[in-house]
């Protein structure tokens, strides 16, 4: 068995002397083939991360290009690349589809001081370290009639919420035969990945259920399973809200974000109709207090988010003054100094004479004016028999004063009153 020429020769190649003494051991000692495989793939990483050191920083970001062209940001450590070529693997699994950051399928290695993508040769692509990653989550993948798991890793300033952010690692699982045709059982291949992953984290990967959230509407996709998401924009984009006992993830397109409970100030709802309503999260100052909202959510999810946030003491900030409908700067210099309805009530209570106020120099006068001095229904009419029974009395005492005592001698009887009838 000989090693890979391509291996040794990229590993060798300023060594021509070196690679030729390697050929002729392997020959002699085939056994020592797979040591020497891992040899070059490590001298072939170490090679690639002290050039990337030699243009910047250990932690500088690399253009990588995908299949489509576009250009997309990986994060490269040589010390990441040194453990995931030097130390044991634990787990690996090939023809691994990632999406974040870079959509693409990879082997997926796991050591125990890393988790990372290997391309051809084993030539390490990306990854993180263990000690960094402070959230994995896995959930199904929505709106697919196979079924699918997403996992997020999400390592510090990857949340999508930070202003020094980075890439989180997004791959995913299917039911579908490998390649070779062997039918593989992806809940296992998942089950796998959460175990290893349990073993090796301080943290344990966190999965939906329907006792901390679960969708009100229906899964069209799988009629006999829950659902544990829920779709909503972000601005244009279109994604999904997942509520998990101690973070709430939206994605699955870039920006990923993971709001862990010790990073939410408040939530709100906003643009009611309907049909539909907006759920905002504010950060802690700690995660650059930004407000994200999540849009065009339908009205059917409300109760279940709601009963989510309650549970949880997300601080509901629907009401806040910030929140509250503004009154336009003319109207508030028009109404200056003008007493309200309320005020006017409790005036009436208390017995204060609201006319008393109708003097020519007070703010609020109007002459002539129809609500300078309103009054009820009942008042009006009340002055207005009043004023029919001085018009009377008025007429009567005109009519003594040029009728004098006549009026007087006038008697009718009874029996006049009647003949005259």
């Amino acid at each position: 068995m000989a090693a890979p020429a391509s291996s040794l020769e990229e590993a060798f190649h300023d060594a021509p002397a070196l690679r030729q003494e390697i050929l002729e051991h392997i020959s002699r000692t085939p056994q020592s083939v797979d040591l020497f495989n891992q040899i070059s793939h490590y001298i072939i990483n170490i090679k690639q991360s002290c050039a990337e050191d030699r243009d910047g920083p250990a932690t500088k970001r690399r253009k990588i290009e995908n299949n489509t062209g576009s250009q997309i940001e990986v994060i490269s450590k040589s010390t990441l690349v040194a453990e995931l070529s030097s130390q044991t693997i634990l787990l690996r699994l090939p023809d691994i589809s990632f999406s974040i950051p870079q959509r693409k399928k990879f082997t997926l290695v796991l050591t125990a001081a890393a988790l990372g993508a290997f391309g051809p040769n084993d030539t390490v692509e990306f990854g993180v370290h263990l000690s960094e990653v402070d959230y994995v989550a896995c959930v199904p993948v929505p709106e697919k009639a196979a079924r699918q798991w997403n996992f997020a890793v999400f390592v510090k300033n990857s949340h999508g919420i930070s202003d020094a952010a980075t890439d989180p690692l997004l791959f995913t699982v299917t039911d579908t035969p490998s390649k070779g045709g062997v039918p593989t059982d992806s809940s296992d291949t998942r089950q796998t990945i959460i175990s290893n992953l349990n073993r090796t984290l301080p943290i344990r990967v966190k999965e939906p259920s329907s006792e901390v959230f679960k969708s009100l509407t229906a899964n069209s996709y799988r009629k006999n399973e829950a659902s544990y998401h829920v779709k909503s924009h972000l601005g244009t984009k279109e994604g999904f809200l997942f509520f998990l006992d101690n973070a709430i993830i939206w994605g699955f397109k870039k920006p990923l974000f993971c709001f862990v409970f010790d990073s939410i100030e408040s939530s709100s709802y906003s643009s009611i109709t309907q049909r539909t309503f907006s759920l905002t999260i504010k950060t802690t100052a700690e995660f650059g207090g930004k407000e994200i909202e999540f849009s065009m959510i339908d009205q059917v999810e409300h109760p279940a988010i709601d009963d989510f946030l309650r549970r949880n003491q997300l601080k509901d900030a629907s009401m806040a003054e910030a929140r509250r409908a503004k009154i336009p700067s003319s109207l508030v210099k028009e109404n200056t100094g003008a007493k309200s309805e309320l005020q006017a009530a409790e005036n009436e209570i208390a017995g204060i004479d609201q006319n008393d106020s109708d003097d020519e120099d007070d703010d609020d006068y109007e002459e002539n004016s129809e609500g300078s001095d309103q009054s009820d229904a009942s008042d009006s009419e009340t002055s207005d028999n009043e004023l029919a029974v001085n018009q009377r009395s008025s007429s009567r005492n005109l009519a003594e004063d040029e009728l004098g005592s006549e009026l007087e001698e006038v008697d009718i009887t009874d029996d006049e009153g009647s003949q005259d009838d």
